[in-house]
């Protein structure tokens, strides 16, 4: 079968998207590509329908498994042969499934760059005959974009074991820099490069200047009806806005990391089947969940950096129905933001301390390197030494960047399963067995993930004392428990103090100020309102476009204050006395903005007398 005939017979679809089918050709012609597609634009297409063709597997790295659990389920329904490895699944099943892949039952393989380091993984992958490799979100391979992930860097370690094996490369975002160096760090030989158009033609971008944010999110829902993003900074809020739309009549709930696996999977399937969910969440929701009917993404606070902000806005309007980008936006938001990056940014006389003070935890002379895996109280050790928290945290992560350290076992969550007897523990006298059995079913069979801050919240108790409590009872043999607060990490190199003062505090700082200019960027882009916001998206990665989108705030707000007749407001208010909220719901196809200029302009002008705080009346 030719690709258009696959194309139809599994998706149904008549014809490839631009320039899908080049694409296509490319791999299926043994050549190394990088595809640059918008998100939402059809890339997972540009390595499944060759996986179809190919003789071989196609081995698929992905660093999100929500993408993958989904993708295998789709393709597996379509009678595709599918599977994926992640830590969750036993050695036995994953040695089924290289059997099944090694026997030419599986066409597509996924799994994340970490299982890369897999020496067993490795091995087997020289027995099985492998046709492609395709690298999802690319961009995870360069330590300058806003998700980086070091596994990546180990990608380009099978081109040893697969030297005739081509690579197709696929992100929804790189500047030039980020693209070359997908190109040297993938070690791509001589790739063609293919690159889609960002423009999104049913979504629009816009910033709102908002005083009340809580209050300014009821108004836009109620414009734009339909399931909802709502991004916001930390998980505090993710509870707070969720609470606060429930108690205004809205379908809401609320997602974030520290959610155990079970939590995160039920809540993603509620939104997944709603048409009108709203998930308020922090930066860990809506990667890889391939939901086509979103018809808003808001952000309460300042993004990171564009490229962040434009991968999450392009989760609205998959189905390519009229969606919006709104960033409710307030001065404060940057000083915020900047005081933030700020207060945990190490100095290099931090950086240098920190890691004097770990190499004397550790007890680890100059020079020295062991096979040892070292386990590190992160609150403890920051509190031993007089550390911050935050910049000891980052420090860690820099060390892995750079692979001067290897972390093991990273999760989001503690895992904790029981292994005495059910008969030999009074849970009426042993409050902390009693919440675990009552709030983890099962957890006496297998390990379960725990938040420890949720039931210190529930057992009225420290943080610190829940913890220390359930490592007794791991070293008397009671309970297997994985603490996430435990770093777990080896060296990969000697230490070496001379290039902790100078060649890495230079690579980190260089990194850090990489970060503050993406951040001044997006600050540039809120507050700025005068381009398009479209042509400024397109600028930062270097497309260009030659006209407006016509759908943004900016675009809309010149174009609507002309067709805005101020006649209308004041025959509105002939009918008595309203409140702000019923003026906008009456204007609710103009902008906000230009109803409560010309709301304050009548006031000035005394010919409308506010009441309260919220009312307004004609003056006769």
């Amino acid at each position: 079968m030719t690709a258009k005939e696959i194309l139809f017979k599994y998706w149904n679809y008549p014809s490839f998207k631009t320039p899908q089918e080049e694409i296509i050709s490319n791999v299926l012609e043994g050549k190394d590509t990088l595809a640059i597609l918008p998100t939402g634009g059809g890339k997972s297409l540009c390595y499944q329908v060759p996986a179809i063709m190919f003789d071989g597997l196609t081995l698929v790295i992905s660093p999100l498994i929500a993408l993958m659990k989904d993708q295998v389920q789709n393709l597996t329904s379509k009678g595709i042969s599918t599977a994926y490895i992640t830590n969750e699944i036993d050695q036995n099943t994953i040695g089924k499934i290289l059997d099944d892949c090694q026997n030419n039952r599986v066409k597509l393989l996924y799994v994340s760059p970490e299982r890369l380091q897999s020496r067993i993984f490795i091995e087997r992958l020289k027995q099985i005959n492998i046709s492609l490799l395709a690298v999802d979100e690319a961009h995870c391979v360069s330590e300058w974009g806003h998700d980086f992930r070091p596994a990546y860097h180990r990608i380009a370690r099978l081109k040893t074991i697969l030297p005739k094996v081509p690579i197709l490369a696929l992100t929804a975002t790189a500047t030039e820099k980020i693209q070359l160096e997908i190109i040297e760090k993938l070690e791509l030989n001589q790739p063609q490069i293919f690159k889609s158009s960002l423009k999104r033609k049913n979504l629009s971008y816009n910033v709102f200047l908002s005083t009340d944010k809580k209050k300014d999110l009821i108004y836009y829902l109620k414009k734009y009806s339909g399931s909802s993003i709502i991004f916001v900074r930390n998980r505090r809020l993710t509870y707070e806005i969720a609470n606060f739309l429930s108690q205004n009549g809205f379908d809401a709930d609320y997602f974030h990391a520290k959610l155990t696996k079970d939590e995160k999977e039920e809540k993603q399937r509620n939104w997944m089947l709603s048409n009108s969910r709203i998930m308020v969440s922090t930066n860990a929701f809506g990667m890889g969940i391939d939901k086509p009917n979103v018809r808003t993404v808001f952000h309460i606070d300042l993004p990171q950096g564009i490229e962040a902000y434009y991968q999450e806005v392009g989760r609205a309007g998959r189905d390519e129905l009229e969606s919006h980008g709104i960033y409710l936006y307030h001065p404060d938001d940057r000083i915020q933001a900047e005081n933030i990056f700020k207060a945990n940014l190490p100095s290099q006389q931090d950086f240098i301390k920190i890691s004097n003070c770990l190499f004397s935890q550790l007890q680890l002379a100059e020079g020295e390197l062991t096979e040892m895996n070292y386990q590190l109280d992160i609150p403890k050790f920051a509190e031993k030494f007089g550390l911050n928290l935050k910049m000891v945290l980052q420090f860690l992560d820099f060390l892995n960047t750079k692979e001067i350290i290897q972390q093991k076992n990273y999760t989001q969550n503690s895992t904790l399963q029981i292994l005495a007897s059910p008969h030999s523990i009074n849970q009426g006298e042993n409050q902390i067995f009693d919440y675990l059995q009552r709030h983890y079913p099962g957890i006496y069979t297998y390990s379960r993930e725990i938040s420890e801050s949720k039931m210190a919240f529930d057992l009225h108790r420290s943080i610190g004392d829940i913890r220390n409590a359930l490592h007794d009872y791991y070293k008397n043999g009671t309970i297997d428990y994985s603490d996430r607060f435990l770093a777990r990490f080896r060296f990969l190199i000697p230490r070496d103090s001379n290039a902790f003062k100078n060649k890495l505090w230079k690579d980190f700082e260089s990194i850090q100020v990489n970060n503050w200019k993406r951040l001044q960027a997006m600050i540039y882009y809120a507050e700025q309102n005068t381009i398009c916001r479209e042509r400024l998206l397109f600028g930062y990665f270097n497309q260009k476009s030659d006209e407006n989108c016509g759908k943004c705030d900016v675009c809309q707000s010149k174009k609507q204050t002309k067709n805005f007749n101020a006649n209308d407001l004041i025959e509105y208010l002939k009918e008595g006395e309203k409140t702000q909220a019923e003026i906008l719901s009456k204007f609710i196809n103009l902008p906000k903005d230009i109803i409560v200029e010309e709301l304050q302009y009548l006031i000035d002008e005394m010919r409308v007398q506010p009441i309260g705080f919220d009312s307004y009346k004609l003056i006769e």
